[in-house]
């Protein structure tokens, strides 16, 4: 049951962060170009969010309620989306998400954008940040707005670039991808300093990484992160400066970096589930 409820929260996250994405990337590189397909990339991406959300809704629910039976989870839906800070964030995030969607297709890129940012800074109040109280607790905060908004700014835009580096004019698709890749690059700066901190106040010491769930989950992360930093360094030194004879390889790495971003946003959804390696010797004590 855990695992399924990360899996479907990883899928939230991914869908909430690709419809972003794709407000902040029509918003800013793309102003001014119609570019077929990004108002069809919105919707999905919203449909991925609501239907991981609803997954996760309800199995959280059903943790929450110990219930033995649906009739046990419906009857404890109402109370969590009424009265949990975890109900009435995810409900009124899914809202926004909606509203958003709907927003950009009519064009009003920026306040889509404006809105979608509000729902990916929200999530930091669903994780260990948002749980805990004092300086460690606002210090979790305040690295988790920092790093979900820079996993968003670069891997939730990567479908969109996709879509920009496939269907744009050659020449618009290299002055889109030079503009992007030091985009791409100060977050991953972002990413590795608020992820080092984090490891200090949730994992403590190396050692934690093999021997919890948490840690070999955070691990699995660490791998998949270094993979995409690895294919979006290969991007800015060998691929994006020498466009546009590389632009079949960009479009593969592209792809290859979406498809590890979908699997460290599943990673993420995971080990938001669990108690991290600090906390469980905290109960300990």
């Amino acid at each position: 049951m855990l695992l399924l409820r990360g899996l479907c929260r990883g899928l939230h996250i991914a869908g909430a962060f690709g419809g972003f994405g794709t407000f902040l990337l029509a918003a800013t590189l793309l102003r001014g170009q119609k570019l077929p397909g990004l108002k069809r990339l919105a919707w999905i991406s919203l449909g991925v969010a609501l239907l991981g959300g609803a997954g996760w809704f309800l199995l959280q629910t059903a943790d929450f309620a110990s219930a033995q039976s649906f009739s046990d989870v419906t009857a404890a839906i109402p109370i969590v989306a009424r009265d949990t800070r975890f109900g009435i964030l995810l409900l009124a995030r899914a809202g926004a998400l909606i509203l958003a969607t709907l927003i950009f297709q009519f064009g009003w890129n920026r306040v889509a954008t404006l809105i979608a940012l509000g729902t990916v800074a929200a999530e930091s109040w669903l994780g260990h940040g948002g749980a805990m109280s004092g300086t460690i607790g606002n210090i979790l905060l305040a690295t988790s707005i920092g790093h979900l908004l820079a996993a968003a700014t670069w891997l939730g835009t990567l479908p969109a670039l996709y879509i920009a580096l496939k269907r744009l004019p050659e020449a618009s698709a290299q002055t889109v991808a030079r503009a992007y890749s030091p985009i791409g690059m100060a977050c991953v700066a972002v990413l590795v300093i608020t992820a080092s901190i984090q490891f200090l106040l949730l994992i403590g010491r190396p050692a934690a990484l093999f021997t919890s769930a948490y840690g070999l989950t955070a691990s699995a992360k660490i791998l998949l992160l270094a993979a995409l930093v690895a294919l979006a360094a290969r991007n800015r030194t060998r691929l994006t400066p020498n466009l546009p004879a590389t632009h079949a390889q960009l479009l593969h790495s592209v792809h290859m970096e979406i498809m590890l971003g979908i699997a460290v946003f599943l990673a993420a959804g995971l080990i938001l589930q669990l108690e991290p390696p600090t906390m469980a010797a905290m109960g300990m004590g």
